[in-house]
């Protein structure tokens, strides 16, 4: 059975736990939240089995709530039934693990050469509306060109829409 070794894991898991098991949420009272889960700030939170396989994940690269602690309970119960995986069931909840990585703010990017993919998430932006993005140190995934590739790619992102990219950066801190 998974153990949460951060607050922040053991948040999320304590959430999917009680959602997936009475498809409500609960939340702590406001006096018990730490000021570190006060900060507005995005995350993301995934679903791993014991065998480090991804079963699910949810987030936002920009916060959606006033409190990293909302985005965590948010994302947590989005992840578990998240519509681009299988919904996590309760003969599961004894054998997944669960990481939540928090994200910096998003920084423009001046030079794609201090880029570094292992350390760097990346956001790409068209002039038509479109974005995309990718998670730092994403397997596979060795240049900034490949994250670029993999962005568009995953978003259907076409030559056409290519009329002018903006690039963005975050870093991200994980936390199991």
């Amino acid at each position: 059975m998974f153990t949460p070794k951060t607050n922040y894991a053991k948040i999320a898991y304590d959430t999917i736990l009680f959602f997936v098991s009475t498809g409500q949420v609960r939340k702590m009272n406001e006096d018990k939240i730490s000021a570190d889960l006060k900060l507005k700030v995005a995350c993301f939170v995934s679903v791993f089995d014991l065998n480090d396989t991804l079963l699910s994940c949810y987030g936002t690269i920009d916060p959606q709530t006033d409190s990293l602690y909302e985005e965590i309970i948010q994302n947590a119960a989005k992840a578990a039934k998240n519509d681009n995986y299988e919904p996590i069931k309760k003969d599961q909840l004894g054998q997944i693990k669960v990481v939540v990585d928090v994200l910096s703010a998003l920084h423009k990017v001046e030079n794609k050469a201090e880029l570094k993919p292992q350390k760097h998430g990346l956001v790409l932006k068209t002039t038509a509306g479109k974005t995309g993005f990718i998670m730092p140190n994403k397997k596979g995934i060795k240049t900034v060109e490949d994250q670029i590739k993999f962005i568009k790619k995953e978003n259907k992102i076409t030559e056409q829409d290519n009329s002018e990219l903006e690039l963005w950066y975050f870093k991200s801190t994980r936390y199991n």
